[in-house]
């Protein structure tokens, strides 16, 4: 036995299911209130949300970013010019740094493989421009853009290749002044690709 709605209960029903009540009770017409501007109202809901919506920018490193310095050789190479994400995408990520001071690149080298591979791309804050802990830098040293990680022992700088093929090395304290620390790398996202 099937109940059919009338009445009162039949504009409740449509009313709960955003629907025509005629084409509730009987199954003929269009199914929507209005279905006329139905798709262009949708249309001009999703352009509402999409302008509501902050978008948070981040820059790659390039030449003009590097221009006080001059670097002949580099273990960076940007191959993305700029990446938009949303507040929340965004805030998830980052959390409360600020977007101006974030730059991305990608790894060149394969002196930090096992950790960073070339292609990878790194998220760099440029507002750390002294050392400020062990981690991993992007800085210049002898007209070399180095993308390392810097560990301190004692009073000396270790720069470390994550791969040991490649030697560590040393900035001592007289050398720290032709140590221009770039950024600090927060995040790094692997750019292997799977194909289908």
């Amino acid at each position: 036995m099937t109940k059919t709605l009338k009445g009162e209960n039949l504009l409740r029903a449509a009313e709960y299911l955003e629907c025509d009540p005629d084409w509730l009770a009987t199954g003929k017409g269009f199914w929507h209130l209005n279905v006329a501007n139905s798709s262009e109202q949708a249309t001009q809901n999703e352009n509402l949300e999409y302008q509501a919506i902050p978008e948070f920018e981040l820059l790659a490193i390039t030449p003009l970013f590097l221009n006080e310095f001059i670097i002949s050789t580099s273990d960076i190479q940007s191959s993305i010019s700029s990446i938009h994400y949303t507040e929340e995408q965004y805030r998830r990520m980052f959390g409360a740094k600020e977007p101006q001071n974030l730059r991305i690149t990608n790894i060149k080298a394969d002196n930090m493989s096992g950790t960073l591979e070339p292609g990878d791309l790194v998220f760099v804050d440029t507002s750390i421009i002294k050392y400020d802990g062990d981690g991993i830098y992007l800085f210049v040293f002898s007209n070399h853009l180095h993308l390392k990680r810097v560990q301190m022992v004692g009073n000396t700088l270790m720069v470390i290749s994550d791969n040991s093929k490649y030697q560590t090395w040393s900035i001592t304290q007289k050398d720290k002044s032709n140590m221009n620390v770039l950024g600090k790398v927060l995040i790094s996202q692997s750019q292997i690709f799977q194909r289908f």
